[in-house]
């Protein structure tokens, strides 16, 4: 079982390395402070009340307060890790400027991975809090704050996930949003695929991939969706005739928009306009 930190500490710097067949005598128990172990070499078991995993090199744990858990051998290799233990004061600043639930996501994705560049990243920021705990003097738990919260947010933005580093998966996440809002703000202009793409600075192929793999639809299809959302609100918010609401909602003509407005939604536009507000529905 872990000792608790030192009194008049809020933070602790532990690397060890075990020999073979090393098991836990008893669970460790975090109950006032968080931890974050770093793997250097080895792998192990761990198991706690709610999961059960394995952590290999070059892999990273964060442990939530009041948690136990207990690790074992897996193999005949030695290993060697990193633990950090520290208190709500290391890390209040930061949770308050990014919101406690996401550490906590760390924490429930159990293991961390990471890409090599990432890894060697990690390591510079652990060897100087290493010495800084080595040479602790007064001002150094704010050093090691700054350092911790460096740690955090570094894990954060570029860890994998389902087997997408972070940083990808942002950058698709952004590059979704801002082509989202382009088309919503243009649809009169009727804006293509390679326009959007151009707008948000990908290619187009890129920026069709990423309609389809986040949400399961082509752009033309999306685009066409937009349409007849934008057509619906205006039959029965507005007075604009036939030709007006087409381009409006950025068709060509107003024979087409009548076309695409009756496959898409089984009523002509005046259909719909007679129907009343009802027909609106989640629109």
């Amino acid at each position: 079982m872990p000792l608790p930190l030192k009194p008049g500490y809020n933070f602790h710097y532990d690397r060890t390395v075990r020999p073979p067949h090393y098991e836990m005598a008893a669970a460790e128990a975090y109950t006032e402070f968080y931890g974050i172990s770093y793997m250097l070499s080895g792998e192990r078991l761990i198991y706690s009340p709610n999961f059960t995993t394995i952590v290999q090199a070059g892999q990273m744990v964060f442990i939530p307060k009041n948690l136990y858990r207990r690790t074992t051998y897996i193999s005949d290799a030695p290993y060697e890790r990193i633990l950090l233990k520290f208190t709500d004061v290391m890390v209040s600043d930061l949770f308050s400027a990014i919101g406690m639930e996401k550490y906590n996501r760390l924490c429930e994705e159990h293991v961390i991975r990471f890409t090599k560049d990432t890894q060697s990243k990690i390591l510079s920021i652990l060897n100087e809090m290493e010495k800084e705990w080595n040479s602790y003097n007064k001002y150094s738990e704010l050093m090691l704050k700054g350092l911790l919260n460096r740690l955090i947010l570094l894990c954060l933005d570029e860890r994998i996930v389902s087997g997408v580093h972070m940083l990808e998966l942002k950058k698709k996440n952004d590059c979704l949003v801002n082509a989202i809002k382009y088309v919503k703000a243009h649809l009169r202009e009727n804006p293509s695929l390679n326009e959007t793409a151009r707008q948000v600075n990908v290619s187009s192929s890129y920026l069709s991939k990423i309609f389809i793999s986040h949400l399961h639809t082509p752009f033309s299809s999306f685009l066409l969706n937009e349409k007849i959302v934008c057509a619906q609100r205006l039959l029965l918010g507005s007075k604009m005739n036939m030709t007006e609401i087409a381009i409006e909602a950025g068709f060509s003509s107003s024979s087409y928009f009548s076309d695409c407005f009756k496959r898409a939604t089984g009523l002509s536009p005046m259909q719909f306009r007679k129907g009343g507000a009802d027909s609106l529905g989640d629109f």
